[in-house]
């Protein structure tokens, strides 16, 4: 990351003017990338967390009617994944709803300010403590678990700002995912025109219906939620079953892996190494960092690989 694209794209947000926008611009990108949206959400680090409290009333009707389209597609003994989960509001409050005990609960983002503030916010807002919770940075091009190692994966406006990329998003996620996704995301179809060209200045995801049947999805259910927080930007329940595999996983905790891949990662004090890469990926005050350029070769460490 250039320091310089930090120090101007700080400026920008300073001014409260549209970051994603300055630096698509300034890397004359057309769509938001792994890096522009790791810059822009970094910079709001916080932000959610004052949002949420200062409207607290709505941000519950929000999160109740996602947990009652979720839990039907839970039981218990499974696992659930929240992609891009920020802040960990969303997740915290939901988790209070739910009151199946699942295996453990893994969530990540890829910025790592973000789930650094959202971990206080979960030891003080979530009072459910039949969850075990796992929280990690990463990116969702490369998540960094085992195929089919996840029973159920959702999401809250994370797939959102991935416009053009959302073909590759799908199909990392129906990697992971052995049962079914459950993502409450904006509806282009579903918008106003106003709405629309919201989006598309912003360059959020369209079709996801037909991009997932084109991955080989099958998409069970789509249905707009009525607490919407934002009308220009109307929230979705998608339900989606991931192609079926051969890869079966039957181990009792989901371990991690060399970010995108199978090849797996075991913790080596503030690390976790793959002798199978040389690569090791540090852990910052207790939250794993499984991105991809950020691995440290290490070969040394394991001897001949």
């Amino acid at each position: 990351m250039n320091y310089l694209d930090l120090k101007k794209a700080k400026k920008i947000y300073a001014e409260g003017k549209n970051v994603t926008e300055f630096l698509r611009k300034e890397f004359k990108e057309k769509e938001n990338t792994s890096n522009i949206i790791e810059i822009a959400y970094d910079l709001q680090s916080g932000t959610y967390i004052k949002h949420v409290n200062l409207n607290r009333q709505r941000q519950e009707l929000y999160v109740n009617e996602l947990a009652g389209l979720l839990e039907p597609h839970l039981s218990q003994g499974l696992s659930l994944l929240d992609i891009g989960t920020g802040e960990l509001t969303t997740l915290s409050l939901l988790l209070n709803r739910i009151n199946i005990p699942l295996s453990e609960v893994l969530a990540f983002d890829i910025s790592w300010s973000r789930l650094y503030e959202g971990r206080r916010f979960y030891e003080k807002n979530c009072t459910n403590n039949i969850f075990k919770l796992r929280t990690f940075v990463a990116d969702i091009y490369n998540i960094p678990l085992p195929s089919k190692s996840v029973d159920v994966t959702t999401s809250s406006h994370a797939l959102e700002p991935n416009g053009g990329n959302l073909k590759n998003l799908l199909n990392e996620l129906f990697r992971v995912t052995k049962r079914k996704c459950v993502f409450f995301e904006p509806s282009y179809e579903l918008n106003s025109n106003k709405g629309k060209s919201r989006m598309d200045k912003l360059g959020y995801i369209k079709d996801v219906e037909g991009i997932a049947r084109k991955l080989g999805g099958h998409v069970l259910d789509v249905k707009l939620i009525k607490s919407t927080l934002n009308p220009l930007n109307p929230t979705a329940c998608f339900v989606i079953e991931p192609p079926k595999t051969v890869i079966s996983v039957n181990k009792k905790e989901i371990t991690f892996s060399v970010p995108g891949t199978d090849m797996p990662l075991v913790k080596d004090e503030h690390f976790f190494t793959s002798s199978d890469t040389g690569l090791v990926f540090p852990i910052l005050k207790n939250i794993p960092i499984f991105k991809s350029e950020l691995g440290i070769l290490a070969t040394n460490l394991f001897g001949d690989i």
